[in-house]
């Protein structure tokens, strides 16, 4: 992780990649075997039993606890009723500007209410089975399921990592204050741990990489349309698929204009 990935802008909407105070996270557990791994300990702990349709079962448990989070929810998610219904006014009334339509859909308090967060948890609690080459993996990124946060004193963050295994769906409303938020290429790297972790796992490119050294490509085609991904075609008769790129990792964010969390201190 390169220098200088934070940035501090209270004029800004929340947006993926923000650190948020006082926000909770809550799993789904089976109560006969409650298993809490100790990364999770300073986490999980409130538990309560939920209700069950299965005779005999013991039933479901929630379990979780306060915990300092980073917004795991992209941008447009996080403004999709917003925008929809910014858009409806303005076909109902076509009178209405674009900047009025939206200060009319701000009011509405439900709208755009939960968002995805995972916990910041201490990468020294993470069991590593007495391997420490485990540990400095996970540090540097190398390990799926973790974005690695780099230290900085003035937030208390020192040898912390994202658990992106640790998801929770959270109201909106329990987001207290923004400590700070990535900067572009730090965004630019959270998405490709996501991605990386949900639908790349890992992928193996050693082989097709080399196939393609020394050809020319001769053809691009788009295997669907709206396809994140485009194959490009060689002069030897094979086909390399490679992923595109986000088209913009900006910091302009969501269109919501109010924060709806505490500036920073």
């Amino acid at each position: 992780m390169t220098n200088g990935i934070y940035v501090t802008d209270d004029t800004r909407p929340l947006q993926q990649g923000d650190i948020v105070l006082g926000s909770g996270v809550v799993r789904l557990t089976a109560l006969q075997d409650i298993f809490i791994p100790p990364a999770w300990a300073g986490i999980d702990t409130i538990q309560s039993q939920l209700s069950t349709s299965k005779s005999g079962d013991s039933g479901l448990g929630a379990i979780g606890g306060s915990s300092l989070v980073m917004v795991l929810s992209h941008d447009c998610q996080l403004d999709k009723e917003l925008n929809r219904s910014a858009r409806n006014l303005m076909k109902s009334d076509p009178s209405l500007t674009s900047e009025e339509a939206f200060e009319i859909a701000e009011k509405n308090p439900e709208l755009d209410r939960f968002v995805l967060v995972a916990p910041l948890v201490d990468v020294d609690q993470i069991p590593n089975g007495g391997d420490q080459n485990f540990t400095n993996n996970v540090l540097r990124g190398a390990m799926l399921g973790y974005f690695p946060l780099q230290d900085e004193t003035n937030l208390a963050i020192s040898r912390t990592v994202v658990d992106l295994s640790y998801r929770s769906t959270v109201d909106i409303l329990t987001l207290t204050q923004r400590l700070t938020s990535l900067s572009d290429i730090a965004r630019m790297q959270l998405r490709y741990a996501l991605a990386r972790m949900d639908s790349l796992r890992v992928p193996v490119l050693d082989a097709s990489f080399s196939e393609a050294i020394g050809q020319k490509i001769t053809d691009i085609q788009s295997p669907r349309k709206a396809s994140p991904t485009v194959r490009l075609i060689l002069e030897n008769g094979k086909a390399l698929e490679v992923l595109l790129p986000a088209t913009s990792t900006d910091q302009e964010g969501p269109t919501r204009k109010k924060t709806r969390v505490a500036k920073s201190k």
